[in-house]
């Protein structure tokens, strides 16, 4: 049997109703910081990390009360979902957003984590932005059960605008959203779509892990049973810069210790070519994966940086000039295909490899691939955990692909 193919609905209103919950309301609702504490809890982690819902069950008062008459919310997913469960969609890529506005004074979420046993570094991280203001974090827990967390209390009566933001990658877990609750206050249409698209495609590089944890001993992601979200945060990474400097929605398919062919473990043989299409990406799922609707979400702009992970296989050229055309290029056929070099291993390869495939492109007519070629990483920049790239990385890495963007775009 093929895999089912899902597609992002979107604006999704009227999506999903509550699911009830037997969590009462004070014990339920999970904890959340903003500002210098949010980055201190996920870089530290411990006593300090941010604290979870009770698990379901428990009754020290009265349940949180369902959803008013005024009916359930209107929401906007952005990004790659798996709406295949009628339950609820799926959230496993980093940079998913799920967006929504209402009018009254306080809100929560009701969310179920899943995290496989291979998955090291679960469970999920999350941002909560109310208003635009500051992220707070808000970490999930692993235990596949409805769980409600209070996103906001005593806000000004008036029109509030919700962000729910995946920071954190498919290998630490996968969210699902099973439904705002306004607490009587009114659903309203959520936020507009912004115009532009970019998708961006990396390994550990552009997602975003090791920017929380700065110049840490040794350069060692402190381990812990969450280790990966805690460190991770791909709303830093350059991708995400990209689009706050252009406006536009990211669509990131990017996944930690992931080349194009191939994975950085020996028996992993599941690269960017096979798992682009799917709307989730995990390699260990016991059925077919669910594929995503590649043509409901088509990027303006396309910025491939693979190779790092890849560096060795002997028909490489080919299989990057054949993905570039029958994956690429076949899903967005006006769009502006970017190859970027990267990192810093076997750099003159990459160099040949991205102007050899934009020169042949432009051969045969396709004059939107370009060879984009940033400066070599200092180490000075690399002083994330695990030697990943810091803020300062990111920001030159985006402003540098950026420049490029901009003039082939003008944007």
């Amino acid at each position: 049997m093929s895999a089912p193919l899902v597609r992002c609905v979107l604006p999704f209103a009227a999506c999903f109703a509550l699911v009830p919950s037997a969590c009462d309301s004070e014990s339920s609702r999970a904890a959340v910081r903003t500002g210098a504490d949010a980055s201190k809890d996920v870089a530290g982690g411990g006593a300090d990390a941010p604290s979870a819902p009770s698990s379901p069950g428990s009754s020290s008062g009265a349940p949180d009360p369902e959803p008013g008459p005024s009916g359930p919310a209107q929401v906007a997913f952005v990004g790659r979902f798996d709406t295949s469960d009628p339950a609820g969609p799926k959230a496993s890529w980093p940079g998913s957003r799920i967006l929504t506005r209402f009018s009254g004074t306080r809100v929560s979420v009701t969310l179920k984590e899943q995290a496989d046993t291979w998955m090291d570094g679960a469970p999920s991280y999350w941002e909560v932005v109310i208003d635009g203001g500051a992220p707070k974090v808000l970490a999930m827990i692993a235990d596949e059960q409805p769980r409600v967390f209070a996103l906001a209390e005593d806000l000004p009566a008036g029109e509030h605008e919700v962000e729910l933001y995946k920071r954190s990658e498919t290998q630490t877990g996968v969210t699902q959203y099973l439904g705002f609750d306004f607490h009587g206050g009114a659903p309203l249409p959520p936020p507009p779509r912004k115009t532009r698209h970019i998708e961006a495609m990396a390994d550990s590089y552009g997602t975003g892990y090791g920017v929380v944890t700065l110049d840490a001993p040794d350069l060692k992601c402190d381990p812990g049973p969450d280790h990966a979200g805690r460190h991770q945060n791909f709303r830093l990474a350059w991708p995400s810069l990209l689009g706050a400097r252009f406006d536009a929605e990211v669509e990131g398919t990017v996944y930690s210790g992931k080349g194009l062919t191939r994975g950085i473990w020996p028996t992993d043989t599941d690269g960017l070519v096979h798992y682009y299409n799917r709307a989730n990406p995990n390699p260990a799922l016991a059925y077919a994966p669910p594929l995503f609707d590649l043509t409901s979400w088509v990027p303006d702009a396309i910025v491939l940086v693979q190779g790092t992970v890849d560096n060795g296989h002997p028909n490489f050229r080919n299989v990057y000039r054949d993905f570039v055309v029958d994956q690429l290029r076949a899903r967005a056929p006006a769009a502006h295909i970017f190859l970027v070099v990267p990192g810093r291993i076997a750099r003159q390869m990459w160099i040949d490899t991205v102007h050899g495939v934009a020169s042949e492109r432009a051969a045969a007519g396709d004059l939107k691939v370009h060879a984009v070629v940033p400066g070599e990483e200092q180490p000075h920049e690399m002083t994330g955990c695990g030697y990943h790239g810091s803020p300062a990385y990111h920001q030159r890495i985006a402003d540098e692909i950026g420049a490029v963007m901009a003039e082939k775009l003008g944007w």
